[in-house]
């Protein structure tokens, strides 16, 4: 005797659910807790290396360099200032 059971789409994806991978964590969420940590463990340790890497390089301007780094814009020229900046630079 064979019996066929039918699911619904809902409850076939629940099921899965727990079979996904995980999430990745963001880069700028890794970066700002590494930096973080940097920043306690210099405040707590004697190593003058270390704080010094920490004052010169304030955690959160580093995470901001890191969050902004790849939103930069460059400014494309045309064919035609393309051609003229290659004529000038070869004359």
């Amino acid at each position: 005797m064979t019996q066929v059971v039918t699911v619904s789409a809902q409850t076939a994806a629940y099921a899965m659910e727990p079979v996904k991978p995980p999430q990745r964590v963001s880069r700028a969420t890794y970066v700002e807790e590494h930096t973080r940590v940097l920043a306690q463990q210099a405040a707590q340790s004697e190593d003058l290396r270390l704080r010094a890497l920490v004052n010169v390089v304030q955690p959160p301007a580093l995470a901001l360099y890191f969050l902004t780094s790849t939103q930069a814009r460059y400014e494309q020229a045309t064919l035609k200032e393309t051609i003229e900046a290659y004529k000038n630079s070869v004359a």
